[in-house]
């Protein structure tokens, strides 16, 4: 590991969008990305019309949007696209936080960053309430 910042910079670029193994929360079977992974495809009238009636139904169904515009919020960026089934996954993170650890996260490049950028604290329990 030779140039460390290089590699902090690379990996908080890839987490913007992106999980590291063992932390993404479709692993759990609660999450959906619905319509298009494309920012683009969020500003087009169809994109924010969709958006608008997530925003405003989703929780009728049970669904929130974990990583939503709130600046309170750390982790991922915000993703229009991804929801998630609040009665299950709420349970699930629970669970997430009593059985996982940073040490458990390992066996990739990059996974020896795990601890540095406090990917469980920062990513996984990053989201909104």
């Amino acid at each position: 590991h030779t140039d460390t910042t290089m590699d902090i910079r690379t990996v908080r670029s890839i987490m913007r969008y992106s999980s590291m193994p063992g932390t993404s929360r479709h692993h759990w079977g609660t999450e959906l990305d619905l319509n298009s992974t494309k920012l683009e495809y969020w500003r087009t009238s169809e994109g924010v019309r969709a958006y608008k009636w997530l925003s405003k139904n989703a929780s009728k169904y049970g669904y929130y949007q974990p990583y939503n515009a709130n600046k309170e919020r750390t982790g991922y960026a915000e993703e229009k696209w991804h929801w998630s089934y609040r009665p299950i996954a709420d349970i699930y993170l629970a669970a997430y936080t009593q059985l996982i650890s940073e040490k458990d996260i390992e066996g990739f490049y990059g996974s020896y960053l795990v601890d540095s950028l406090n990917i469980i604290s920062s990513h996984v329990l990053g989201v909104a309430q």
